[in-house]
Order: C-alpha cells, then structure tokens, then sequence
C-alpha cells in the first residue's frame, strides 16, 4: 500500500498533467477589446450621397484605430478604399456581404479598411448620449486630476451637482470643474494634463444627461484661450462657422492629434487661409468660403491637441488665419505641351476617369502632367500630388469650384481636389496641306508681222 507522501505526490503529479493539458487546449488569450465594435460592410455614395456627412479625412497611413480616434466625438464611424474616414452619430441602412469590403487598410494590411463605395462601419462603444453641458463660460475639456488638485479650492460635494451648481458655487474664480458625478472644484490657474474625453463620462448626480467628469477625472471651463495674433506669415482673422458638406476653407484638408497652429500653418503654406477646427484638424484655403460667419472667439473654445494655449477651433467652428504674404491667385493654365484646359470633371476611386497610366508627386505641376500624359488624348490633376492619362472621358464635369486645391509643386496652379479632376484635352492636329504640282508654262513664239 502506498504511503500517504507517496499518494500525495502522485495526486499533485495527475493535476499538474491535467493543467498543462487544459492549458494546451484554452485558445490563446487575445488582447484586450478596443473600444468600438464593427458593424459591417456598407454601400456608400449611393446615388452620389454620403453614408456618412460628417467630418472625414484621407491619409496613406490609415487604420481602423487612426479612423476612430479621428470619429471619437460621434456615434458610427467607417474606412474606405483602405485610406479614407467618415464620421456620423446615425446609420440608416442595412449591411452588405462582408466580401465586398475586402482592401487593406493603407496604414496596416492585416486590417480591412471598406472597397470603393464600399463602408466598413463601427460603433463607437464609449458614445453616450450624454453631453458636456453648454454655458456661458467656455468649456476647455477634460483633465487628469490626480494628486495635487489641478483646481484645489472651494469643494462643494452634492448629490443633486450640475455643472449650472458648480458655475455658481465658482463664481468668483477663474475656472471651475465637476468630477465623479458629485464634485466641484475651483481655481484660478488653468489646468494642465489633457485627457480623452471619452474618460470623463460619468453622469451628473443632480442631471445624468450631463457629464460630470470621472474617478480622477475633471470637466473644466474657464476664460476663453486667447489666439496668437501672428503665426509665421499668417494673421489671426477670427473664429468662423464651418460645415461637413459646405467647408470654409476648400483646399488641402490635414489631420493630427497633436495639432498646433504651427503644423497647420506650414501644412497650408501655398494658401492664402488656413483654419484648425475641433482640436485635431487644419484646412487650408484660398479664399473664405461666402457661407463662413463670423462668430463669438468663445464658439472657438477647444484647445489644440498639441499646445494648451492656443484654441484650435470647435465643432463646426473654425479659427482662421489669412496670410500676409500677398499669395498669387491660382488658375488654369490655359494650354500646355499641345493640350487645352477642358473643365473640372467627377472622378471616382473605385473607377478612375482616365485609366491610360497615373503617377503621384509631392511636387506636382500641370506641365509636369502634361509631360508625362503625352500620346494620350486627356490629361487631369487631382487632389493637389496626382497625375492621370487616359483616352476617353465619359464623366461628368463639377462646378469649376469644387477643383479647390493647388498643385503642389506651383501654388499657383489648380490641381482638383478629392473625387475631382482639372481635365486638360490634346489640341486637334492641324489639317495637313497637299500641294497641287503646278503644269509646266511654255512659251510659244509667234510670227512676226509683215507688211
């Protein structure tokens, strides 16, 4: 009979086997879940409608998490011919079959990022319909608040807190702050570590429509940031409205976490405009848009994600700056290389327009097109860097307008813009002339006269 040790032993011996075989059988633990689930493959541009009208930007280094870092302040976003990105608080319309969203993602192949028309969708998991509440006093975002208080006096805990109490309760300081539903606190030196808004999201004890910051998390406004008036050559004009489907400023578009007016400004630097918007974003321009108004600094309230002490703009707001620089107004070259300026016509990347061969340049011209494009009927310039050839043209043509970026390699040309082309034609040859052969003249003499 074995010994008690003995039997011990062996019963530690069979678990150890069954956990190293259990082991071996549980899936490897996959890493944490980001914050958005997908939602599926949707048709986009549908009858030349937008899923998405929110804001958008395109990059060659596009991800599923750049798209939604992009989108955090909306509900859905989506990826789209592997470098685009639409944002939008709605989603009308049903899925498609998830083979037609099959292109990689620019900025990472192992991702999907939608087809031509083709939207892969997904809903931001953090959205709530909660809102940071609106006041007179301009809100500057959500802080880290751990440690030493970032606004440390005048605590007021209550279990009906609205940011309305808490304003009142600050009323004699400089910037004020509600934190973990119940919180209020007052100072007069601004607050200094920015964090996502998505992590203050708790609600507010007296209202939970509202948010009233985090664990360690504050909502803070306070005075106004007030914009630098020069920035390198540009001049400080004001904070401007700004539309998704009608912008101010029609040229370039960037997108940066880390946004300054620096990047911006030196982004923009073959316009006349830039503007930086919701924190993140810079538009450039050559002129400011008829539809932009101008409208309170305090509507120009969200700092830039790169410096706190400059506003970069709002939703929907936009803080502008115009060039001192006399900049010369862009054109149409009017004839190039033995090709004729034809007019702005739609492209589409899912089929481009002119198919013959295309190239790309950070120094793009019209002539530079024009050179490479000889032998081919058409030539057209899109979105300031691309260069397309082909020999038929079957598209339609766009308000000259809608061809709002300048050439990269000479501001003072126009390149197209997203989806759409300058379009150059050859110049018909001149009708060859035939000589007719003359017939040969001969000289008769007459008789002369006698009398």
């Amino acid at each position: 009979m074995a010994s008690t040790g003995s039997m011990t032993g062996m019963k530690a011996a069979v678990s150890l086997i069954a956990l190293a075989a259990t082991a071996q059988a549980l899936p490897h633990t996959s890493k944490r879940a980001a914050p958005f689930t997908r939602q599926g493959c949707f048709v986009d541009n549908a009858n030349n409608q937008r899923l998405f009208g929110g804001a958008s930007y395109a990059s060659d280094q596009m991800t599923v998490e750049s798209c939604a870092a992009f989108c955090a302040k909306n509900k859905y976003f989506g990826v789209e011919y592997g470098r685009e990105c639409y944002c939008s608080d709605t989603l009308t319309t049903t899925a498609v079959d998830d083979a037609d969203c099959s292109k990689p993602c620019s900025g990472n192949p192992n991702q999907k990022c939608g087809n031509g028309d083709r939207l892969d969708v997904y809903v931001n998991d953090l959205f709530s319909s909660r809102k940071v509440a609106t006041l007179p006093t301009p809100y500057l975002g959500c802080f880290v608040d751990q440690g030493a208080r970032v606004l440390p006096d005048n605590l007021l805990g209550a279990d009906d807190m609205t940011a309305q109490k808490c304003a009142a309760n600050c009323a004699n300081y400089s910037y004020f702050g509600v934190e973990y539903g119940r919180e209020c606190w007052c100072g007069n030196s601004p607050p200094k570590t920015a964090a996502p808004e998505s992590e203050c999201a708790k609600g507010c004890a007296g209202d939970d429509t509202q948010i009233c910051g985090d664990g360690n998390r504050i909502n803070v406004w306070g005075s106004p940031l007030p914009s630098p008036e020069v920035v390198g050559d540009y001049e400080y004009l004001g904070c401007f409205t700004d539309k998704g489907d009608a912008r101010s400023l029609r040229g370039a578009v960037s997108y940066d976490p880390a946004m300054t007016l620096e990047k911006c400004a030196s982004f923009c630097s073959l316009y006349s405009y830039f503007g930086v918007e919701v924190g993140s974003q810079c538009y450039c321009g050559t002129v400011l848009e008829e539809g932009a108004a101008q409208v309170p600094q305090a509507e120009c309230s969200i700092r830039c994600g790169g410096e706190y002490g400059a506003p970069c703009g709002d939703v929907d707001r936009l803080n502008v700056y115009v060039s001192s620089d006399c900049k010369e107004d862009p054109a149409n070259v009017d004839s190039v290389s033995g090709f004729t300026y034809k007019a702005c016509h739609v492209d589409n990347v899912n089929g481009r327009v002119l198919t013959g061969k295309e190239i790309r340049s950070d120094s793009m011209t019209v002539e530079t097109c024009a050179d490479f494009c000889q032998g081919f009927q058409y030539f057209g310039v899109e979105y300031g860097r691309e260069c397309y050839c082909g020999n038929e043209l079957t598209s339609a043509t766009a308000p000259q307008g809608e061809c709002s970026q300048v050439c990269m390699g000479a501001a003072n040309e126009w390149c197209g813009a997203a989806d759409r082309l300058n379009v150059y034609q050859a110049a018909p040859a001149a009708p060859a002339t035939t000589s007719v052969p003359q017939a040969p003249t001969t000289t008769v003499a007459l008789p002369s006269e006698t009398s």
